[in-house]
């Protein structure tokens, strides 16, 4: 009876449970193993474990018999193993010695649990780790610069305070827009997310929506920060600085070589007379060096008399 009810405890595990001899010859096999490995109990009996041995782990089971020789258990040991279909399966093990009447050790049986899915969890918890460190580490490098090149461009205190935390606002709306979903952010929500505040002050600001542009974690926060230097340099020097000031922001796709680019475009019109600067100010070496980045670049812009041009290039692949 004992016997009877092992067996069947045997048989309807979830877990591939087999047994073999000393020598590797498999004894028992079941259902739990035909699913994991593919082969039917009938093909397996009498035939050696090797079989199921991945490229490169020929040696594994030949030491797992050696220690159940010596009356040791193995316990879950983390390996690959083949199936019958050649492909190859991440499981892990446990391998304990078998004893007949006397206390002699006259095989082993193996406990086998597919770990594919706990693999792959673990590998997007490390890319997510790594990934996060990667973008804390950018993230406050970048609000470092951007505090001590802040405090270069010769600002008093309280210029230097509005203009750093507008600058930081801007990085902060990027990464909420980076981290809102898993594939990254619409170009036209980065624009208007970035453009509100000016858009809102001066309704001075039109939007015309291109195609439909995604972008990763990385180019979105670049781009934003790129919007939002043209915006508060227009606003202190350029077209946001007079009541009929406009500016016009859109874009455009354009594919070559089987690359693909995106151009954004921003015009000023109805500001002050535009003077090419005699030195390039941090907020025009903050968007070249964005857009030569991460963007994929460059950023070209045109001091016309006008009022501002400027174009961005985002490489999109």
């Amino acid at each position: 009876m004992a016997r009877s009810l092992l067996d069947a405890i045997v048989e309807s595990s979830d877990d591939a449970i087999a047994s073999k001899s000393l020598d590797g010859i498999v004894t028992s096999w079941n259902r739990a193993a035909e699913h994991l490995f593919g082969y039917a109990a009938e093909e397996m009996i009498g035939r050696p474990i090797a079989v199921l041995a991945a490229p490169g782990r020929e040696n594994e089971m030949p030491a797992i018999l050696e220690r159940i020789r010596r009356g040791e258990r193995v316990d879950h040991f983390d390996t690959v193993r083949r199936r019958k279909d050649g492909t190859l399966v991440e499981v892990s093990l446990s391998v304990s010695p078998v004893h007949d009447e006397a206390g002699r050790i006259v095989g082993a049986s193996k406990v086998a649990r597919d770990i594919t899915e706990r693999r792959r969890a673990e590998q997007e918890r490390d890319l997510r780790l790594g990934e996060l460190r990667h973008r804390v580490k950018n993230l406050l490098a970048m609000v470092q610069a951007l505090a001590h090149r802040t405090g270069t461009e010769g600002r008093s205190g309280e210029q230097y305070r509005d203009t750093f935390l507008g600058r930081l606002e801007a990085l902060v709306v990027a990464h909420e827009l980076a981290f809102a979903v898993e594939d990254g952010a619409n170009l036209a929500t980065i624009v208007g997310r970035t453009l509100e505040p000016y858009a809102g002050e001066h309704a001075a600001v039109t939007v015309a929506a291109g195609p439909a542009v995604t972008l990763a974690g990385a180019k979105v926060q670049a781009l934003a920060l790129v919007l939002h230097e043209l915006a508060t340099n227009a606003v202190k020097h350029g077209a946001l600085s007079k009541p009929e000031g406009r500016v016009w922001v859109g874009w455009k796709v354009e594919k070559a070589d089987e690359i693909r680019r995106l151009r954004l475009r921003w015009e000023e019109r109805g500001g002050p007379r535009v003077e090419p600067p005699a030195v390039r100010g941090f907020g025009t070496r903050l968007i070249q060096h964005a857009a030569a980045g991460e963007l994929g670049g460059p950023a070209e812009l045109a001091f016309a008399p006008e009022g501002l041009e400027a174009e961005i290039t985002v490489l999109l692949g």
